[in-house]
């Protein structure tokens, strides 16, 4: 498939924007996203290396908003919806944040950080589950204990 027009503008802003990062750092790059807003309102690219940026600042609900909207307007975008995982990931969402790896995941089968990304997911799910089983076990342990000793 050959990118459109549209794609390959969006495709030569997040290049010219992580060229800019590595230079410039974060505002180098979202000076770059911002005039290729003012070019193409509705570049999805853009949208997703402004999600990109916003996540690397902290900004994790804006950074949603983001991926959201790159989604919206390509939800082909596996980069989107690893970023929109990893905000998910630092918000403590971690069922919404496997969903989208595995989103990215069926997009591009061989997206090693959407694999690495759902990995770190899963294990805290898990920590997670075996400490609530852990906790109930004892919890019902105590209580039979004591009624052991009540009769």
């Amino acid at each position: 498939m050959i990118p459109s027009t549209d794609e390959n503008k969006g495709n030569s802003a997040f290049k010219k924007a992580l060229n800019l990062l590595s230079a410039e750092g974060l505002d180098g790059a979202m000076m770059v996203v911002e005039r290729e807003f003012e070019k193409s309102p509705d570049s999805w690219e853009a949208f997703g290396a402004m999600a990109d940026i916003l996540y690397l600042r902290e900004m994790y609900g804006s950074t949603l908003q983001c991926c959201e909207r790159s989604i919206k307007l390509n939800p082909n975008n596996a980069f989107a919806w690893n970023t929109k995982g990893n905000a998910l990931y630092k918000l403590g969402r971690y069922e919404e944040a496997i969903f989208c790896y595995n989103q990215a995941i069926e997009i591009e089968p061989l997206f090693v950080r959407a694999w690495h990304n759902k990995k770190l997911a899963l294990e805290i799910q898990m920590r997670k589950s075996t400490r609530k089983i852990s906790l109930s076990n004892a919890k019902s342990q105590d209580t039979r204990s004591r009624t052991r000793f009540t009769r």
